[in-house]
């Protein structure tokens, strides 16, 4: 009996390891540097592993932005630079395809926003220089929204100010 749930059990194994393997045979199989064109008019141009993208990369998309930096298993990942077309860029790190950690928001009219993302999300204390790189604003945020010049009542957000003692 015991044979038999042996035989189970590693045949189960077999199968389940085949269909989380990525078939990726012959031609159809990138790795390496391409140049690939996408049918909506995107266009790829970096390293490939096993037919994703992973390494360094330059993704153009049809609407004009561009994003040029690191790639892992087919997803942003790791620090890049986007560029939209409207002449506003994304400097900062990349976890899983989404902003995260600290970067800066240049908008093509020369203001800066730098502060730290979460998900996407701006999010804590955050500042808004103009060209010239004089403090606009300074403040907290929530996922993206203006929370206000200080922390709401109850919010894990705090100011310490060291003691001087």
């Amino acid at each position: 009996m015991r044979s038999q749930y042996l035989i189970i059990l590693c045949l189960s194994l077999f199968v389940f390891c085949q269909s989380n393997q990525k078939i990726c045979e012959g031609e159809n199989c990138r790795n390496g540097k391409h140049l690939v064109h996408y049918d909506n008019g995107d266009q790829f141009e970096g390293e490939f592993l096993e037919d994703s993208k992973h390494g360094n990369g330059i993704y153009r998309y049809a609407n004009g932005d561009i994003f040029e930096g690191e790639y892992k298993f087919g997803s942003k990942d790791g620090p890049g630079i986007y560029r939209y077309a409207n002449g506003d860029q994304f400097i900062g790190n990349y976890v899983k395809g989404k902003r995260e950690g600290y970067g800066k928001y240049r908008f093509a009219d020369g203001f800066l926003l730098e502060g730290y993302w979460d998900q996407n999300g701006l999010v804590g204390k955050a500042k808004i220089t103009n060209a010239k790189g004089s403090l606009v604003l300074e403040g907290y945020w929530n996922q993206n929204q203006f929370l206000g010049i200080k922390p709401k009542e109850g919010s894990n957000n705090r100011i310490e100010i060291s003691n001087p003692e």
